[in-house]
């Protein structure tokens, strides 16, 4: 397997890309996709909502079914479902069925591939690999998610209608999750049987790991300050991040006036091509600092400045977009290095599956909240005729929940001085 590793871990970080890209085609295309379904801001909002919400429920879930059936059929069964969903995506069913559509979407994305993806990527390489896998595994899926964006940008300009040009972005979105289905059957290993005939000893349970399965763990895990003070941290993380690749591209048009296919553009490069930039030099920043709290300290600070920023400047239109551009590369860098921070908290080694779980589970909820509180601030400034006010509403949440990252990390760093 060593052979074609790399080629494995191309097919697999492609999957991991084009499980989010489809579901939250929104992010890129917020302004076609309304135009083409006949949505508004809020239902738009509700199924982001929908799907957030099947995101997390499926986390602790995913992980059972990840112990209990073969990753190779649990990665086809996902790429198959993702495949056809959004075929059954594109015929434009309706809002209520459109809410059944990203359940399904949270379902196959999370539910049965997020846990067979991440153990998928360990048997690719040794224990002393894994940061180096994993590392390129995430820029590859920025570079996979760039492409196909882009491609799909270039066909919606072929056609005149934006419903037309929409339903083949999905088209063309179903074709390679059935591409990647096939990848998978024919190219990809089956890691169980591998296991089973090497009796599995590369993949062996540490004996402090099997110690502590006799234990409350995970009470231990919940009541551990260790753990809240990750979950804050994330929490705001995660906020600022959802709240930014979900709305400033809608912001740069209806605000600032810029073309929608521009804006699309941009948003391309803000959620994708920023997202392989952000993560390569802002683990190199955030690691500067003996305490990361103090790096991620001036990430927040910088991200609130920028919200400010974007306020003040809307007159300035290549300013403003100059400063969405840098928000989009702070939260970015945030997200890409928010994980890192557990064991500055002070999380034990030995616990980091069952913490990493809970941590996800509460810190991963901007997916349910974010999209309806924000669609409900445009909706509010449209219907009192100053849609400028309900965008402002949007910078102000997002100054706001920068300054609660501050004290967030302000807390990680106080905690990492007291591990010290």
């Amino acid at each position: 397997m060593k052979k074609n590793r790399t080629f494995v871990l191309v097919i697999l970080s492609l999957i991991a890309g084009m499980a989010y890209l489809t579901p939250l085609i929104r992010f890129s295309f917020y302004d076609q996709m309304k135009e083409a379904m006949g949505l508004t801001d809020v239902q738009i909002g509700s199924i982001g909502a929908v799907y957030g919400v099947f995101n997390v429920a499926c986390y602790v879930p995913s992980g059972i079914l990840a112990e209990k059936f073969n990753t190779k059929k649990l990665l086809i069964i996902s790429t198959l479902a993702l495949c056809l969903v959004t075929v059954w995506y594109s015929f434009y069913p309706g809002f209520q069925i459109l809410l059944v559509i990203h359940a399904l979407y949270g379902i196959f994305s999370v539910g049965t591939f997020w846990s067979p993806y991440l153990s998928a990527i360990r048997h690719l390489g040794t224990e002393e690999e894994q940061g180096r896998i994993f590392g390129i595994s995430e820029g590859l899926r920025g570079i996979g998610q760039t492409v196909v964006a882009f491609g799909c940008l270039a066909v919606m300009g072929l056609f005149a209608s934006v419903a037309m040009g929409f339903r083949s972005l999905l088209w063309i979105n179903a074709a390679v999750f059935f591409l990647l289905m096939l990848a998978v059957i024919f190219f990809v290993p089956d890691f169980d049987k591998e296991d089973a005939a090497a009796g599995d000893k590369k993949q062996s349970v540490p004996k402090k790991e099997k110690k502590t399965r006799g234990e409350n763990v995970l009470l231990k895990v919940i009541t551990s300050s260790s753990t809240w003070i990750c979950i804050f941290v994330i929490l705001c993380g995660y906020t600022v991040w959802n709240t930014v690749n979900g709305y400033i591209g809608t912001y740069c048009t209806r605000i600032l006036n810029i073309p929608a296919n521009i804006s699309s553009t941009l948003s391309i490069v803000r959620s994708y091509i920023i997202v392989f930039a952000a993560g390569l030099t802002g683990g190199f920043f955030i690691d500067r600092f003996k305490a990361k709290g103090s790096g991620m300290m001036i990430v927040f600070l910088s991200t609130g400045v920028c919200a400010a920023g974007v306020f003040l400047t809307h007159h300035l239109i290549f300013i403003c977009v100059g400063v969405t551009i840098i928000l989009s590369y702070l939260v970015n860098v945030i997200k890409s290095t928010y994980w890192s921070i557990l064991g500055d908290a002070g999380v034990p080694l030995h616990m980091t599956g069952i913490a990493t779980g809970v941590i996800s589970f509460i810190g991963l909820t901007p997916d349910i909240f974010v999209a309806p509180v924000i669609s409900r601030f445009i909706t509010w400034g449209e219907n009192t005729g100053n849609l400028k006010a309900g965008f402002n509403l949007m910078l102000i949440w997002l100054f706001v929940w920068s300054v609660l990252g501050i004290g967030a990390s302000f807390l990680l760093k106080r905690k990492k001085e007291k591990v010290r």
